[in-house]
């Protein structure tokens, strides 16, 4: 007889994974593929969604291969948040999806500026160009015949969802991170709207996360070598789907590394807090606050391809030599930052080179300025950091890098041993949808982590390193 299992698909920024489950969630099957992300022109960042679908196929054929090939009974998703997806009536992309990285609205954010100020409060997160809304504004004033051949305005999972069933929809996981959303009332803001300058038609009707919104159309169960009709749920963002996986509890925290990185506490508190955002989680209720950092991988991945070295290579950077990489520091703003500086328009700098740098040194460099950039993040958080904190997401899985986040944060670590926990949440809303209870196997965690005698070296690097933003920053 055939085992029934569960899928989960998680849309990441360069690459989408697939996770295969028993019906209890134990993971027996998982596979991933790569696509790139597209920059035309400075402070740009695209993907073609037929791009992301192609890669779907060949992870979850592959997945559901590696897992002995049972019998798929439900889907969910999640996926990277922030964005745009503008597709036609049928769901076919009218132009390549612009990105939570992009920067090219930042001129569309005086709209929001220039809400009253009820209405502003109520959207409760700073202004951040890669949203959806300002995004929105921008194809509106930039792209008008794109927008009039436009039938949704769609998150990216919300895209895939849509691809495989058909069915448009969204959750307020993903929505309230659009800067439309009324965090109050839960909903849609029609002043935001108004703000955009788009129709509330373009937009989804929300829905459970765990909801079912559709069913697998016999197009894309073919592709995917699946059953047609099978259900598919709602899903969620990727950091409240795994914050679903991870169950994490009130009064912790968690860093998760990734292409951005992000510290994430649930909270009870939906008012703003100046820097940090506050979304809903895929609960049917509930809210986090997180401190979002947008250059982690993607300013490592940058630094590791200028110099054509390896990520091994990268991270073993982390335990030659001493703190400070002979004085090199880099600044990696390479696509703006949000918290706490919130500058879509800042820039990053490598500076202390000197003859003798060699690769090595500005390797750290880059690994000690993400790390910096995580802990300046982290002081916006109301009440910062607790003495010990979860470490997620692929881009914190080195051990001499885990060391030296452990040493520049000054906090213990606790590295979750969960490989994709964005995708183990969206198997639980998976379950759900299909009105199964599969509550989340407990976290097991690997080797903790504890600041060493170089943290106190690092508090020092850490005072010139925020010297060298605030120059940057002109403040």
């Amino acid at each position: 007889m055939t085992e029934d299992a569960l899928l989960g698909v998680d849309l990441g920024t360069s690459g989408v994974k697939a996770l295969v489950t028993r019906a209890d969630a134990t993971p027996v099957g998982e596979a991933d593929a790569a696509y790139p992300v597209h920059s035309p022109r400075p402070g740009q960042a695209e993907t073609d969604p037929a791009l992301w679908w192609s890669a779907t196929v060949r992870a979850v054929r592959e997945a559901v291969r590696r897992a002995g090939s049972p019998r798929v009974t439900s889907v969910g998703v999640d996926g990277q948040m922030h964005g745009l997806v503008l597709t036609g009536p049928g769901g076919a992309p009218v132009r390549p999806a612009l990105l939570w990285a992009d920067q090219r609205a930042a001129a569309e954010l005086r709209r929001w500026r220039d809400l009253p100020e009820a209405d502003r409060a109520r959207l409760a997160n700073p202004l951040t160009p890669g949203m959806t809304g300002p995004l929105l504004a921008w194809v509106a004033r930039n792209e008008p015949e794109a927008l009039a051949r436009a039938r949704w305005a769609l998150l990216p999972k919300d895209w895939l969802r849509m691809r495989m069933t058909g069915a448009a929809a969204t959750d307020a996981s993903d929505a309230s991170a659009t800067l439309l959303w009324d965090i109050p009332a839960d909903t849609w803001s029609a002043p935001a709207l108004d703000a955009a300058g788009v129709d509330s038609g373009l937009l989804p009707p929300p829905a459970a996360s765990g909801g079912l919104a559709g069913r697998l159309t016999a197009d894309a169960a073919a592709e995917l070598g699946l059953a047609p009709g099978t259900p598919v749920a709602t899903g969620a963002g990727d950091t409240p789907a795994a914050l679903l996986a991870t169950g994490l509890a009130s009064g912790q925290a968690q860093v998760t590394v990734g292409s951005g990185a992000q510290i994430v506490t649930l909270t009870a508190d939906t008012r703003e807090a100046p820097g940090t955002h506050v979304y809903r989680t895929a609960e049917d209720a509930g809210w986090y606050r997180m401190a979002a950092v947008q250059n982690a991988g993607l300013a490592l991945d940058w630094v590791r391809t200028l110099l054509a070295a390896s990520w091994d290579e990268l991270y073993a950077a982390a335990a030659a030599g001493e703190p400070g990489a002979g004085g090199v520091v880099l600044v990696p703003y390479l696509t703006g930052e949000r918290t706490p500086v919130l500058t879509p328009g800042a820039t990053g700098a490598l500076s202390g080179l000197r003859l003798a740098t060699d690769r090595t040194a500005i390797l750290r460099a880059a690994l000690e300025g993400v790390a910096f950039s995580l802990r300046h993040a982290a002081t916006a958080l109301p009440g910062g950091l607790p003495p010990a904190v979860r470490l997620a997401g692929g881009g914190a899985r080195d051990g001499a890098f885990r060391a030296l986040l452990a040493d520049v944060l000054g906090v213990e670590l606790h590295p979750v041993g969960m490989r994709s926990a964005s995708a183990l949440g969206a198997v639980l809303l998976a379950a759900r949808a299909v009105g199964r209870d599969a509550p989340a196997p407990p976290p097991r965690f690997g080797p903790r982590v504890e600041p060493g005698p170089r943290a106190a070296v690092y508090t020092a690097l850490f005072a010139d390193y925020l010297s060298r933003v605030h120059e940057r920053l002109g403040r």
